[in-house]
């Protein structure tokens, strides 16, 4: 792990752009080092790179180009980490009064009739000095080794880091891969799912099923069950499809941003969260990750096939996750990013609370 950590430290000393993330459950680290500082981005969906989108639907990916970038990966060994995290953020009453408000007015909004959901989220900022972020992404592998953990930088843009439970898309050929996550409550909370939390987590199912039926040749979707990310449990759906064609991006667009990060009908949740949210979520709830990278493909061990065996093909996949459980720095100060889906159901008190057990994702690792 040491030369993991000697690169990034040179990358981050020297501010030149970097990624270094960590697979659900992968035996190695992967890394892109772009040549250049430049702010490439994306053209086209046939590229390959390293991507990181913002919530903005209409805003262009950036992208570490495979062709122009140092692409490295470090076997994950033993390492040490800090067990207990020493960082506190105090509460601050004029925000959650603020917050409180706005999910009342959220929730008014909705029992007008005028929507069906509206995922409200905020930021909670702190002075801070992050000297190194290859032990920050240590300590996210660490905690959250089935999350997708990574630590993203560029000097125009800022650091990012996170621990994100929820995948946007999978692709493999012809074969396209999606989840809806949705409902929040803590490991050990002794309470079934509620009839809001089941509510919500079927309106993100079904906008994502119907956006892609256009797409795809055939559909699967799974039996819903309960998923846990870190120390939070949620609902979860697996649905495949096996695509008409190629169009990664149009997909993209038609899912971007899903229910579980917006709202529903999602222009109109849109649309109220620029009106009323009061601040620029950035990447937060965007996407992030390989987009068309190499996977090389085994041929088949049967005995027919042994003259073939030494021989792999290389098939171009993609693994883009939405990004949660996160957190930027830039100018001495950290700002993490929590949110939740709000129904005519909610309770504003409930819902503070359930961003405070998501902050707390972030919090352990600073």
């Amino acid at each position: 792990m040491q030369k993991l950590r000697e690169h990034i430290e040179e990358r981050w000393s020297s501010q030149m752009p970097f990624v270094a993330y960590h697979l659900p459950n992968a035996t190695d680290v992967r890394c892109f080092f772009p040549k250049d500082s430049e702010l490439h981005y994306l053209q086209r969906y046939d590229e390959a790179g390293f991507i990181f989108s913002s919530f903005e639907p209409s805003s262009q990916p950036i992208v570490f180009p495979e062709v122009t970038s140092k692409v490295l990966k470090f076997k994950l060994i033993d390492y040490e980490v800090e067990s207990k995290s020493k960082f506190r953020i105090k509460e601050n009453l004029n925000e959650k009064e603020g917050y409180l408000k706005l999910l009342t007015d959220a929730i008014d909004t909705i029992k007008a009739d005028e929507l069906i959901k509206i995922v409200v989220s905020r930021k909670i900022s702190a002075e801070y000095d992050l000297q190194n972020p290859a032990q920050l992404l240590l300590e996210l592998i660490q905690f959250y080794p089935e999350a997708f953990t990574y630590v993203w930088f560029h000097p125009d843009v800022g650091l990012w880091a996170g621990a994100s439970p929820e995948f946007l898309a999978k692709t493999y050929r012809t074969q396209f891969k999606t989840m809806a996550l949705a409902g929040t409550k803590r490991a050990g909370e002794d309470r079934d799912w509620t009839e809001k939390e089941l509510d919500e987590q079927q309106i993100v199912t079904d906008e994502i099923v119907n956006g892609l039926k256009k797409h795809s040749k055939t559909l699967e979707v799974s039996e819903r069950k309960t998923d846990k990310a870190g120390g939070l449990l949620h609902l979860r759906t697996d649905i495949t499809a096996t695509l008409e064609s190629a169009k990664l991006g149009d997909i993209l667009k038609e899912l971007h941003p899903t229910p579980a990060v917006c709202g529903l009908p999602k222009e109109k949740a849109y649309k109220y969260l620029q009106a009323n949210e009061n601040y620029d979520r950035r990447f937060y709830t965007g996407y992030f990750g390989e987009l068309n990278m190499p996977h090389h493909n085994q041929r088949s061990s049967r005995t027919r096939n042994q003259e073939n065996q030494a021989y792999k093909s290389i098939v171009r996949a993609s693994n883009l996750y939405v990004n949660l459980r996160c957190m930027n720095y830039e100018d001495g100060k950290i700002n993490i990013y929590v949110g939740g889906g709000i129904t005519k159901d909610s309770i504003p008190e409930e819902e503070w609370t359930e961003t405070v057990n998501k902050s707390r994702t972030m919090l352990k690792v600073l």
